[in-house]
């Protein structure tokens, strides 16, 4: 069998011809095959690189060719006119010889090199591939789109009506773009994912990981307790990318077919800049921040959701782990965040471009009980995202604290001015801070929420010892061994994306059976911390006793002096007597208030402060409350039941004191977030939220609150509490879970 030796060589556009691959082939190559048959060869077995089997044939000077060309006609081509042979007549020389011996020798050899080269099995031919056309520029300007991101005024609606979140809007900020500051100062060639090879989305996904899941992390501490760390990729990858056929938009010309399939992940090449600014209030929600996730699942996990979900709702977490992922989110710090994004391209990842790897499917069979699902997620993640944008960021996040309205709005534009000063003076040496003082005539206030412009830059992707230097770093994004993730979207449970492949859709049902299967209904105990007050902390809601101070007497006497005072005639006096003599009645039974001994108030921790509901819980996680979920709440030291009591309202004046009792007078109580009372989902360890009184249609009524006589006393009432004109105004408690 004869074989034939292929040189490839690809012509570049300054006009010179580059040796790149030497391929044999097995098999006589005739003149009559085309060089689509030629390109079959090349490729078969992959012994060319995905990004060449998509070039045209061109000849030595770079004239294309298409496929349906000829072999013979082609090394006619390249080889150029055939040499004549002329017949030596005596005395007379060979064109360019010196002498007639010397004309005889040459024509001598070179005949005999055509009988060698004719005799011999091994044929060789040169191949020649034309390469793309690309712009080079020794000295490149940033983009005008990344111009314009910089240049341009900001207007952003961030998260509305978030406690723990954006409750602002951010306003139009002037540029501090200066065009000398942002002259890039690397050069090279534009890369697209049109221009790569397989070999290099392989050096891609080696850099980057983005077939492996998110997991969370925790450390384990000395007394068995876990404390959550991070966000972070799971340590095995759960995909593979699935072999596909080169896009026909990705061929140098229309007569080119690659027949030979390559592991290239389904993109779409994406080069706009984009800035966010957001802002973050707990440790679970400022690690997806860096760790790239999109700013609507980092706003979501705020609320005790998590990619589009409860937490309650989740698999995978041990109980232990729940319990440190829900206390994570208590922070009186919130962090301001920033990012400048520098994408080049977006991977969709779903089944029509992945497979499942052999160790996950592996696995994957021998989930069958709680645990072995709780370690499938912790070797191959918790979640998986579908979109992947790839390229370069800058991130900075600075923390602020601010009582102020408003401050919100005010730390984003401090942080998008300290940004837009990195980029356009490449110093850090100025500072800012923004401040407002608001004098009333019986209060004067002075509030303040300051931030440096002096901004720390954590670089994802590029050249990252560049970070703190902007315009330098912004061109070293552009080589594809320095992308990595710089944002994540379509974020689901792992179980849920694996069931979109059709051999494994039974997966989704398979892992809530196993969950279903471990619910149990367990208590939940907590603690109401309420907020502070004027020289006193470490308060909390309790079930209280105290034959010294009869505190719901005094509540009542205030209460019947001022429905007597406001009464109308002797008449509506007569009525309003009658309505307190019943009321100070009832609250003297046993069944209300014991004597007036007993009172619900605010003070110091007791026994009487621990209180506890029944919740169900799946996986053996943390018992854990929910938003706008009704509780009957109980004390087990007590062995009573929190309940309020409203006979005293009085003609449109809603009053209402908290007393305590057995489980068949309870009331329903449900914990709502001041500000978006309608959100539900898991309470987060150390949350502040209303504790909620419901009537017996199990519709909010109003909210606890300190009595202003004392400043301890819990009603739920507009008289003689805090923001009395207006019940809405007021949330006093912060959950911490025993």
């Amino acid at each position: 069998m004869s074989t034939t030796l292929f040189n490839v060589k690809i012509f570049e556009p300054e006009g010179t011809a580059k040796p790149t691959n030497c391929i044999s082939v097995e098999e006589e190559i005739t003149d009559d095959v085309p060089l689509s048959t030629i390109r079959d060869h090349l490729v078969k077995d992959k012994k060319l690189d995905s990004d060449k089997a998509r070039l045209a044939f061109c000849t030595k000077d770079g004239s294309r060719m298409v496929d349906g060309t000829k072999f013979g006609v082609y090394q006619r081509l390249i080889k150029g006119p055939a040499k004549k042979k002329t017949t030596k007549k005596e005395g007379d020389k060979v064109e360019g010889a010196t002498d007639g011996a010397g004309s005889t020798d040459v024509a001598k050899a070179e005949d005999k090199d055509d009988e060698d080269e004719g005799s011999s099995k091994l044929k060789v031919y040169d191949i020649y591939l034309e390469a793309p056309k690309t712009k080079k520029k020794k000295m490149t300007e940033l983009s005008e789109s990344t111009k314009e991101l910089l240049n341009s005024k900001l207007d952003m609606n961030l998260v509305k009506n978030q406690p723990a979140l954006i409750a602002a809007t951010l306003k139009e900020l002037s540029s501090t773009y200066k065009h000398e500051s942002f002259k890039a100062l690397a050069s090279g060639e534009v890369v697209t994912g049109a221009t790569m090879s397989e070999k290099d989305w392989t050096i891609v996904l080696r850099n980057t990981n983005f077939l492996n899941g998110q997991r969370i992390v925790f450390s384990k501490n000395t007394n068995g307790s876990r404390t959550f760390q991070r966000i972070d990729r799971a340590p095995f990858s759960a995909f593979k990318i699935k072999a596909r056929h080169i896009d026909s938009l990705d061929v140098a010309d229309s007569s080119i077919v690659v027949k030979q399939e390559y592991k290239i992940p389904i993109y779409v090449t994406n080069d706009e800049s984009y800035v966010n600014v957001f802002e973050t209030a707990s440790a679970l929600s400022n690690s997806m921040a860096s760790s790239s996730f999109s700013q609507r699942d980092i706003e979501a996990s705020a609320g005790g959701g998590l990619f589009g979900a409860s937490l309650s709702v989740k698999g995978g977490f041990s109980d232990s782990e729940s319990k440190a992922l829900a206390r994570s989110s208590s922070s009186s710090t919130r962090s301001m965040n920033i990012t400048y994004n520098f994408p080049r391209a977006i991977l969709h990842l779903d089944p029509r471009g992945l497979e499942l790897t052999d160790e996950c499917a592996r696995d994957l069979n021998k989930v069958d009980d709680a645990d072995s699902l709780v370690q499938f997620h912790h070797d191959y993640g918790h979640f998986f995202a579908g979109n992947v944008q790839l390229g370069g960021r800058l991130f900075a996040s600075e923390h602020f604290s601010s009582e102020e309205e408003g401050s919100s709005t005010k730390t984003a534009n401090a942080m998008k001015w300290s940004a837009a000063a990195s980029f356009s003076y490449g110093s850090f040496s100025a500072s800012g801070s923004y401040s407002k003082e608001n004098n009333s005539v019986d209060t004067t206030e002075n509030k303040s929420s300051s931030m440096s412009s002096q901004l720390s830059w954590e670089a994802q992707g590029g050249d990252t010892i560049l970070c703190n230097n902007p315009p330098a770093w912004c061109p070293s994004v552009k080589p594809f061994q320095n992308w990595r993730v710089i944002n994540q979207k379509d974020v689901m449970p792992i179980g849920n994306f694996i069931g979109q492949f059709r051999q494994w859709k039974h997966i989704p049902d398979k892992f809530a059976g196993i969950m279903k299967g471990s619910i149990k209904k367990v208590p939940c105990k907590f603690r109401l911390k309420a907020n502070n007050v004027p020289g006193v902390n470490d308060e909390y809601y309790g079930l209280r006793k105290n034959k010294d101070r009869e505190r719901l007497f005094y509540v009542w006497d205030k209460y019947s002096d001022e429905l007597k005072d406001n009464a109308d005639g002797w008449k509506e006096k007569e009525l309003v007597s009658e309505h307190v003599a019943a009321l100070k009645s009832r609250m003297k039974e046993d069944s209300f208030t014991v004597g007036w001994e007993e009172y619900v108030g605010i003070d110091v921790f007791n026994n009487g402060c621990s209180f506890e509901v029944e919740v169900e819980t799946i996986l053996g996680r943390a018992p854990r409350l929910e938003l706008n979920v009704p509780y009957r709440i109980y004390n087990r030291a007590f062995n009573m039941y929190l309940a309020a009591d409203d006979h005293g309202s009085w003609r449109g004046r809603y009053f209402a004191y908290c007393f305590y009792c057995k489980e068949n007078r309870a009331s329903n109580w449900v914990f709502r977030i001041h500000g978006d009372r309608a959100r539900t989902g898991v309470i987060e360890d150390g949350q502040e939220v209303e504790l909620t009184l419901l009537d017996d249609n199990d519709q909010p009524v109003g909210f606890v609150q300190r009595f202003t006589g004392d400043m301890s006393t819990l009603l739920v009432s507009h008289y003689g509490v805090e923001d009395g004109l207006d019940k809405t105004t007021r949330h006093d408690a912060h959950v911490i879970y025993e």
